[in-house]
């Protein structure tokens, strides 16, 4: 409690009643009921323990790091962890992080995972590094995003040639259409009768030639509702990977104003809902079948200053139970000049699967719409995943009641890293029990 009350900057004093005979873990409540005769100048005169005498538990409890469960990770993804935390010695539970997080945005867009028949949902994954700059997070991503670049250049350059036919074919359809557009204008009886002009405007306007998409996965410097649109128009599946995270934690698309909004367009991205978005200046849309990945680095003052000007919409929506959090210890200090190895045979293997999965075609429907396939849980998974979840449904009023949010979510976040990790080793049919 004192930690709480500190986090929202209220100053802390209690009262040493020792030698009142409370029931244990009674309190000041306690006290009241039974000594109902205790003035309120009595209670003042007590003396007072003060922020600097309260005990440092709490924080204790907070600066424990445990090791990163690194041997958890399937071969493929931890022997690139390990490759680069060896030349890197940036904390390991970072460079975990944005292996999973490129791992994510490679198979986003490719399957969905689902926990029994009714419960379905994307394999993405958000990532959040609580940590200081300087941590190398920047360089680590770029090791592990390698792929995604190389793939974007592919697509750019192979889309040249269908880029230059659509602005051909859009020039053609704008001259006839402001053709058309001059002869309404300036109808006379010598020409058509106006309906048939209207007829043939209306043709030609059906027919105006659809830019191709061409791939865009990586996003920085992006406001969520500037996302959101990117999202519908050019790509649908994408990553947003920030060293300092004010992309969301500190962008003025934060703002008080705002935020409800902003957090409501990331929960649904997270979730693969369908989000419709209303504008009265510009075009109005329907996000449907997206798929995000996030991966953020962000300092802890700054967690603690998006919390407070949020209004703790950031916990009441569930923004950040949604997350997988991690706080490493510092490394700085504690890196050495290494030389740059000349081969990295593990982080090469890691960027060639990442290549072959984001070059497979992606399952679309009909309409357009991304459509992952949907990969189920084994039995023996099924038996796994049904006794954590209810493992941590019964704690939900005890030990995990503070944080029920965040535990709420983790059934949900074990099923997608199974799911990824099953599909980046190359499996196929249902998700391992070994994965899970």
């Amino acid at each position: 409690m004192a930690d709480i009350l500190k986090t929202i900057n209220c100053s802390v004093a209690t009262v040493d009643v020792p030698q009142l005979d409370l029931p244990k873990g009674g309190d000041f409540v306690d006290w009241q009921k039974i000594y109902p005769e205790a003035s309120k100048e009595q209670v003042l005169s007590i003396p007072l323990i003060t922020d600097d005498t309260l005990p440092d538990e709490v924080d204790e409890m907070e600066h424990s790091v445990a090791p990163y469960p690194i041997d958890a990770l399937p071969g493929s993804i931890r022997n690139a962890v390990v490759e680069v935390a060896d030349f890197t010695k940036a904390p390991i539970a970072m460079i975990a992080s944005s292996a999973l997080a490129a791992v994510s945005v490679a198979l986003q867009s490719q399957v969905d995972v689902a926990r029994d028949r009714n419960l379905t949902g994307p394999s993405s994954l958000f990532f959040l590094v609580i940590a200081d700059s300087g941590e190398r997070k920047s360089t680590v991503d770029k090791y592990f995003t390698k792929a995604i670049r190389q793939y974007e250049l592919e697509q750019i350059e192979l889309s040249k040639p269908v880029i230059k036919e659509y602005e051909s074919d859009l020039a053609i359809w704008t001259h006839k259409r402001n053709g058309l557009l001059n002869k309404i204008k300036n109808h006379s009886p010598k020409h058509p009768p106006i309906s048939e002009l209207e007829k043939q405007l209306k043709s030609l306007d059906n027919a105006k030639p659809i830019k191709p998409k061409v791939p865009q996965l990586l996003f920085q410097d992006v406001t969520p509702e500037a996302l959101s649109y990117e999202l519908h128009k050019v790509w649908s599946s994408g990553v947003v990977i920030s060293a300092e995270a004010g992309i969301v934690f500190g962008s003025h698309g934060m703002g008080q104003d705002s935020v409800m909004r902003n957090l409501a367009t990331l929960n649904i991205l997270w979730d693969g809902g369908e989000l419709k978005v209303s504008r009265r200046t510009q075009e109005s849309y329907s996000l449907i079948g997206a798929r995000l990945t996030v991966s953020l680095q962000v300092q802890e003052p700054t967690v603690r200053n998006f919390i407070a000007k949020s209004g703790n919409l950031a916990r009441g929506t569930g923004f950040l139970a949604r997350f997988l959090i991690a706080q490493p210890s510092s490394t700085q200090g504690e890196r050495p000049y290494t030389e740059s190895p000349l081969d990295w045979p593990y982080l090469d293997a890691f960027n060639s699967r990442m290549l072959v999965i984001l070059n497979s075609p992606q399952p679309q429907n009909e309409a357009g719409y991304l459509e992952p396939t949907l990969v189920l849980l084994s039995k023996e998974a099924k038996e796994l995943w049904v006794t954590a979840h209810n493992a941590i449904e019964s704690q939900l009023k005890g030990e995990l009641f503070e944080i029920r949010d965040v535990a709420s979510k983790v059934a949900d976040n074990i099923a997608r890293l199974a799911c990824l990790f099953h599909k980046f080793s190359g499996e196929s049919g249902p998700i391992s029990a070994v994965h899970l």
